[in-house]
């Protein structure tokens, strides 16, 4: 590992890459828990499951809040003291999911823990920072895969867990599991320090004025936020897609599905090759053209059981690769707003993914799995006509890197 009283490095070791890589996942799967639970919870209150579908929403929305209002602290506050903190408020809120008695219990703390879980969030650029100029896109590569595994690992391990010992059971497992991962950032983690000497309310004030005046930004932001809205409206009807005709399975199948996907993330390092010899506007055009064409087979492959894990496949390698050509662009324009910058483009990617997950909801409920897919494929229809008016200049990870600070 390296040095804990140095953020800055000419290498990030291969062993605390892997370590953020796994925080990340760990920490972003709460987010998702509750995705193949949904069944199993509307048995628990005796409600609908459309209606409890809201918790999913929720989640998502809780994200997006916690990205906008924390994660900016890591421009000024000690990253590694401000992830314990969060990591031990993210084992309150989970022990409250595991402990709900209605519907309403579940709903807030859902949405609380979307709003602590946003860990990932305040690694991502710390890893940027620790990163060497020509390891960056290769470390941001790998950490993406670890968001990915955690995205998906979450519906393996929650299905097979609903499934043998309830639903509460997958909570104070996540929470125990977060303990062991306070122990891991408290010895290896590196300290770290923001570089802007402001107050919490002038910080948030800035966010404003960044937005506005960065329009890669703006475009990076609702890309992916399309994108991602795609994505979770697949991986949200799934269960029920999944539960059935002609499939009528369990919540665990979701899980098997996942694996699928989670395979494909480890794909998204080559992004960065790409990147660096077409360019990020390319990568990113290519990415949703995969996912396009995936939703477009969907339609009818998804009643058939080898087309929909392909599909899932292909709408998690086009979703992840995406992020990561996104995430290249807005990482150029500064690395002392990268927290504010990695905070204001999670918060559109989340709130689409609350979209998706809504919208996808709705379309169920009218018109079942064709209205899922419609639905999806206007979403990145959206997400392509974002990016045509971007000029993102074909830079090397090299190159960006050494230009920090400057606006494309």
């Amino acid at each position: 590992m390296i040095a804990k009283d140095s953020e800055k490095t000419s290498h990030i070791s291969r062993g605390l890459g892997l370590l953020m890589a796994t925080v990340c996942g760990f920490t972003v799967a709460n987010v998702y828990l509750n995705q193949t639970l949904l069944v199993s919870m509307s048995t628990s209150f005796h409600v609908s499951a459309a209606s409890i579908g809201i918790i999913a929403t929720l989640a998502q929305i809780g994200y997006a809040i916690g990205n906008l209002l924390i994660v900016p602290l890591g421009d000024i506050f000690e990253r590694k003291k401000l992830i314990l903190f969060l990591l031990f408020a993210i084992c309150i809120v989970l022990a409250l999911n595991a402990l709900s008695i209605n519907k309403t219990w579940m709903m807030v703390t859902n949405l609380a823990l979307g709003i602590v879980t946003v860990v990932p969030q305040i690694i991502v650029p710390l890893a940027a920072n620790i990163a060497s100029d020509h390891s960056r896109g290769k470390v941001l590569g790998n950490v993406a895969i670890g968001l990915v595994c955690g995205i998906l690992g979450a519906r393996l391990v929650s299905g097979f867990i609903d499934v043998h010992f309830g639903w509460r059971m997958v909570y104070w497992t996540s929470a125990v599991a977060t303990l062991f991962m306070i122990l891991l950032v408290y010895v290896y983690f590196p300290r770290s320090k923001g570089g802007n000497a402001t107050s919490y309310k002038h910080l948030l004030m800035s966010l404003g004025p960044l937005f506005i005046k960065e329009r890669v930004l703006q475009k990076a932001c609702v890309s992916q936020g399309m994108m991602f809205a795609s994505f979770s409206a697949f991986w949200t009807m799934l269960v029920f897609l999944l539960h059935t005709h002609p499939y009528s399975y369990g919540s665990d199948m979701v899980g098997v599905i996942g694996l699928v996907g989670i395979a494909g993330a480890f794909a998204t390092p080559i992004i960065g090759r790409l990147i660096d010899t077409k360019g990020a506007k390319f990568a990113s055009l290519l990415c949703m053209s995969v996912s396009l064409l995936a939703f477009i087979g969907l339609i009818r492959g998804g009643y058939w059981l080898p087309g929909l894990i392909l599909g899932a496949l292909l709408i998690t390698v086009g979703t992840q690769a995406n992020q990561v050509a996104c995430q290249f662009t807005i990482f150029q324009l500064g690395e002392e707003k990268r927290s504010r910058l990695n905070g204001l483009y999670m918060v559109s990617t989340f709130l689409g993914g609350s979209l998706g997950s809504y919208m996808g909801l709705l379309a169920w409920s009218k018109w079942e799995w064709h209205g899922v897919c419609a639905i999806a494929i206007l979403m990145i229809v959206i997400s392509c006509c974002s990016l045509i008016s971007i000029n993102i200049p074909k830079k090397t990870i090299g190159n960006f890197t050494n230009k920090k600070g400057s606006n494309m």
